[in-house]
């Protein structure tokens, strides 16, 4: 009894505290309807910029294309150059004047000068990604390339000015954008055509002809491993909004897109899909266990998952032909084996069980902890074991007993489709990286020049690679220390840890509202950085996640009183 009325207190203080927070933003607008405001103008023409920006670079920029697939990654680099540079010297000036006005109004009376910039207030998130920012170009003054530098490798073009455009960008969307929900189901339906056109080509159909077409490019984005970053940061859009959307209709077009980005991201050939995967319905069970809807709905997309590759094998068995991707690889397997319809009926069971559970007694909340920290302990247990076997059959000569001929327990240069001969050497290109080297490395996008430049490593990569130029380690956050130092990939973890953290605990305190679609920011900033710990950076899908943490922090600071 107690508790039942310390809960019912706590709402009666809580709806007092909104609807007195809604009389007091009422005030300002009441005056701001008086007349005409110039501050008012700047900062509501910077968020429509803004939203025209981001509308560009997610529903625009995917189809892009010139030359087919040829120089694609140059033709899709210069595309986003062009509209960054141009929306920037749009943008930027109205900022800066909403900046003036800001700290006129808010400290003029207050101190001066000096004490309104002591009372700027950043975010853990903002600091690292300006902390980011500062280590780009740290890394660029010192570097011996600085004209690689500038732009970087050809074709990657991950060089100071763009990396720095990622920074901008985020300060820019972060603090100077009125959020907009709606926003984001425009951009999972231009996602869910991008995926779309995946799914149809790697099964021999082409509603567009594009130059250069063949098994490694799908739809408009080109190589796979560069579509797959970009699904890995706009599938959990639709994933998470069918998980915690409360109306129907966006369920039923975020389940029609959820189960078209399962359909892509199991059959389009890139195995750096499924660790996201794994990532993304692992921390959704997680978050699931304090409410019996969600478990639901964690179990329907569990369902949906093993029914979506169902489907696919429905497909190739009807159309033998048509599945246009190397045998043996895992999406080959996976689209044609019978083992997912086992799965598919084993969880159909568990979701009966499940909604009949949620007729009685509801579980204790202690419980619901216990099997979370149990979920995490075994993923944690499965990861440290396979680490330990591989070492360990790695070291052994011969490998361990029935153990020594599977690949996936032998570190080699042909481990996870060569990721050991890449990672070796970004590793040893940092081992013999001297001085102030270690902690601001080489320069952006210098991975290739300094390698070169190391006689004996360059003839075992030239070797490995039969002559092809090794740009980075596929693994973004070694890249990140070998460019831009132990400085650079403090600050880089420091972005992708505090928002995911700072983003999940944002939506948990959300009782309801916009604020629980932060879920999405967070598990977009997770599933990239499961994604590109075997990948890399790129220009089609590094800027779409550094838009995406500007628009969750965006939300996060919504009627926080900051300066910025």
């Amino acid at each position: 009894m107690v508790k039942e009325r310390k809960e019912e207190g706590n709402n009666a203080y809580r709806e007092d505290f909104e609807e007195e927070n809604e009389i007091r933003e009422s005030e300002p607008e009441e005056e701001e309807e008086a007349g005409f405001s110039f501050r008012g103008f700047c900062e509501e023409t910077a968020s429509l910029l803004i939203t025209a920006y981001l509308f560009i670079v997610f529903c625009l920029y995917p189809f892009y294309l010139k030359d087919g697939y040829t120089d694609v990654g140059k033709e899709k680099f210069n595309f986003y150059k062009v509209m960054t540079i141009g929306g920037f010297g749009l943008i930027i000036p109205l900022v800066l004047l909403c900046i003036f006005f800001r700290i006129r109004d808010k400290y003029g009376n207050k101190g001066g000068e000096t004490e309104a910039f002591r009372k700027i207030r950043f975010s853990v998130t903002d600091w690292a990604v300006g902390a980011y920012g500062v280590s780009v170009v740290v890394s660029y003054l010192c570097s011996e390339f600085k004209e690689m530098a500038l732009w970087g490798e050809r074709g990657w073009n991950m060089g100071l000015l763009t990396q720095i455009a990622f920074v901008i960008s985020y300060f820019l969307v972060a603090h100077f954008w009125e959020y907009e929900e709606k926003l984001l189901l425009v951009f999972m339906g231009a996602a869910t055509v991008v995926f779309t056109l995946g799914v149809l080509n790697r099964f021999s159909i082409f509603p567009i002809q594009v130059q250069g077409a063949n098994n490694g490019c799908l739809s408009t984005l080109g190589n796979i491993n560069w579509y797959c970053g970009f699904w890995a940061v706009l599938f959990p859009v639709g994933f998470i909004m069918y998980w915690c959307g409360e109306e129907i209709w966006i369920r039923a077009l975020a389940l029609l897109c959820t189960m078209i980005g399962i359909a892509t991201g199991v059959s389009q050939g890139s195995n750096s899909a499924f660790p996201v995967f794994a990532g993304l319905y692992i921390f959704t069970f997680c978050l699931s266990l304090n409410s019996r809807k969600k478990i639901r709905r964690f179990c329907e997309l569990v369902i949906l998952f093993f029914a979506t590759c169902q489907g696919l094998r429905l497909w190739r068995v009807l159309r033998p032909e048509a599945f246009d991707f190397y045998e043996g690889t895992l999406s080959d397997r996976i689209t044609i084996s019978r083992a997912t319809l086992f799965m598919l009926l084993a969880m159909c069971v568990v979701y009966l069980l499940v909604c009949l559970a949620g007729r009685k007694k509801a579980t204790d909340g202690k419980t619901y902890k216990m099997i979370r920290q149990i979920a995490i302990l075994a993923v944690v247990v499965i990861i440290g074991v396979y680490i330990f076997l591989l070492i360990l059959n790695t070291r052994v000569e011969g490998g361990i007993r029935f153990m020594g001929k599977l690949s996936a327990l032998v570190f080699s240069s042909e481990w996870g489709s060569a990721r050991g001969a890449t990672w070796s050497a970004g590793a040893e290109i940092y081992r013999n990286m001297h001085g102030w080297k270690k902690f601001i490395g080489v320069g952006p996008d210098c991975f290739a020049m300094y390698l070169y430049t190391l006689p004996d490593l360059a003839k075992t990569v030239i070797k490995q690679f039969d002559g092809a130029r090794l740009t980075n380690a596929h693994n973004e956050w070694l890249t990140v220390l070998v460019n831009q130092g132990i400085f650079g990939f403090i600050s880089y973890g420091g972005i992708f840890i505090s928002a995911v953290v700072r983003f999940i605990s944002g939506a948990e305190k959300a009782l309801k509202g916009r604020k629980k679609y932060l879920y999405i920011f967070a598990l977009s900033a997770f599933a990239y950085t499961i994604h590109n710990i075997v990948s890399f950076q790129q220009i089609l899908s590094t800027p779409f996640m550094f838009l995406m943490l500007g628009m969750g922090e965006a939300l996060i600071k919504e009627q926080e009183d900051a300066l910025f």
